[in-house]
């Protein structure tokens, strides 16, 4: 039973997942029922030009094709791929030039065990549509160069405008916008994505007020569930906010590659 209950959190939050990176992403392939890879941009963020995410179903021949899109694409990759399906498929990308970097971990919390903690009054927390102070902690945290930022943002902007289910939240004081998140909606499902503290600001307990008023308002919204998924340095954070581990995901990344040029053409 506790088996059965977990394989339909992972899948709903495989679904969130989904509908999260397909608001996102211009360009979808789906090659089978836990191959996805998602075109994000053209502009030359290291990880996010081609994901590439790998479930924990029998692969079967369900890889053959995306391998054959990773070799034959130049773009910066970066794939993730599910604990249960590591094992080989990890030595065939390192076999590529992928390099394994970071384990995250999927996590999930109910909502009806939640109780969001009292709100400093000298914090400000704001449901905003004004994306250049939602981005400025993004870029700061995950240290994006500005134009990378900028192009995150504007795909943030098109899922806003066109209805997509994304809430984007800031939290400022005196200084100004120190910490902002995605809160995304699906099917009644809720997922925190783009969790991220200015450097500067970290270690005061600004995150875990934001995360509070998203997910004060998930439960508005009538979500039961939030999902999000953790880097290691994150996941104790989320350990005291009452959400739970489903599965791993291991990380692997290649960066872009340098095509040579036809006999006769010189750069």
């Amino acid at each position: 039973m506790h088996s059965t209950a977990t394989c339909d959190l992972a899948a709903l939050y495989h679904h969130t997942e989904e509908h999260f990176l397909t608001a996102l992403c211009p360009l979808i392939h789906r090659y089978s029922a836990c191959v996805n890879a998602y075109f994000a941009d053209e502009h030359p963020v290291p990880w996010n030009l081609l994901i590439v995410l790998v479930g924990s179903s029998a692969l079967d021949h369900s890889m053959d094709a995306p391998l054959e899109l990773i070799r034959r694409t130049p773009l910066p990759i970066r794939v993730l791929i599910h604990q249960d399906t590591v094992e080989g498929l990890g030595e065939v990308l390192i076999g590529m030039g992928f390099v394994a970097v970071e384990r995250t971990t999927a996590m999930v919390l109910e909502l009806s065990t939640f109780t969001p903690v009292s709100r400093d009054s000298d914090l400000n927390i704001h449901l905003t549509r004004h994306l250049s102070e939602w981005a400025g902690p993004i870029g700061s945290a995950y240290a994006l160069q500005q134009g990378s930022i900028a192009h995150y943002q504007a795909r943030h902007q098109r899922a806003l405008d066109s209805d997509q289910g994304l809430y984007h939240f800031t939290l400022s004081v005196s200084v100004g916008v120190v910490c902002a998140l995605t809160l995304s909606m699906c099917d009644g499902v809720a997922r925190l994505n783009d969790i991220a503290t200015e450097i500067a600001w970290r270690g005061k307990g600004y995150a875990t007020q934001l995360i509070h008023a998203a997910l004060a308002h998930a439960q508005a919204l009538g979500a039961r569930r939030c999902f999000l998924e953790a880097t290691p340095q994150g996941l104790s954070l989320y350990r005291k906010q009452g959400f739970n581990p489903l599965f791993e995901y291991q990380a692997f990344i290649r960066g872009a590659v340098v095509q040579a040029e036809p006999d006769g053409v010189c750069a």
